[in-house]
C-alpha cells in the first residue's frame, strides 16, 4: 500500500481529480468572487470494495524502447470498483485563493 501515514490517517496525493470553482466570500481575502477549490476525499473502513479479475496486479515490460535505449515499464490491473457504503466517503474542499 502506498501513501504516507500520519496519526492514524493514510494519505494519497492525486494530480488527477478535477477542480471545482465557487462563487463565495472569504474574510480575510479580497472579498467576494470565484475561488477554485481541491477536492479532498475521506474513505472510511468499509467504503470502497474492489474486484480483482486476471492475474492481479502486474509489471509488463513495454517493447517499444527505441531499439533498448529506455526501459519502459507499464503497471496493468483489470478491477472493478464499486462504492459499498457511501456514509463512510466524506468530501472536502480546500480552497486557493
Amino acid at each position: 500500500m502506498t501513501g504516507f501515514l500520519f496519526e492514524g490517517v493514510r494519505f494519497f496525493e492525486s494530480t488527477n481529480l478535477p477542480e471545482k470553482s465557487f462563487a463565495t466570500n472569504i474574510a480575510d481575502a479580497s472579498g467576494a468572487g470565484t475561488y477554485t477549490a481541491a477536492p479532498l476525499l475521506f474513505f472510511g473502513p468499509q467504503a470502497v470494495g474492489v474486484g480483482i479479475g486476471g492475474n492481479n496486479a502486474q509489471i509488463l515490460l513495454n517493447n517499444n524502447d527505441d531499439f533498448s535505449r529506455f526501459i519502459i515499464m507499464i503497471w496493468s490491473l483489470f478491477a472493478g470498483f464499486e462504492v459499498l457504503n457511501k456514509d463512510f466517503i466524506s468530501v472536502g474542499y480546500s480552497f486557493v485563493y
